[in-house]
């Protein structure tokens, strides 16, 4: 899997991203009790900026998709193709992720989890980071 660019981790990121290096997926939850993602400042429904970190189950549905064709920024020149997406955890929080595998004929509501992969080259990694892939159902082998 190519067209990763290297991240690096900041004082703001650093417990998302330890979790992501335990192929585990880390939100925040509110006093109301919603799960929210990485980036909020508040619970919504309180208020309150007293938000405590949660791990979620990486599961999730598939709400909305784009296929870049064309690079935002220099660094990520090299990923394109790639599917950008909206996805809605099976907590509650919708996120923005980046859809790997076969993405061929996606639908909304598609059942999709969450996996991770290294950002960076090989001799130059930098932070591991949570990609989403479509579930495959009803498929045995």
């Amino acid at each position: 899997m190519t067209g990763f660019p290297q991240v690096e981790r900041d004082d703001t990121s650093a417990a998302f991203y330890d979790a992501a290096a335990r192929e585990e997926l880390l939100m925040q939850r509110g006093p109301s009790g919603t799960v929210l993602p990485p980036e909020a400042r508040t619970d919504p429904a309180s208020g309150s900026a007293e938000l405590e970190p949660v791990t979620v189950s990486g599961d999730g549905v598939l709400v909305s998709w784009a296929v870049v064709h064309r690079a935002p920024l220099p660094a990520l020149a090299d990923a394109v193709p790639y599917v950008s997406a909206v996805v809605e955890l099976a907590e509650g929080p919708w996120i923005i992720v980046r859809l790997v595998g076969d993405t061929r004929s996606l639908s909304a509501g598609d059942p999709v989890r969450a996996r991770f992969v290294r950002s960076g080259a090989p001799e130059d990694p930098g932070e591991v980071l949570p990609v989403f892939e479509r579930v495959v159902t009803g498929v045995t082998s």
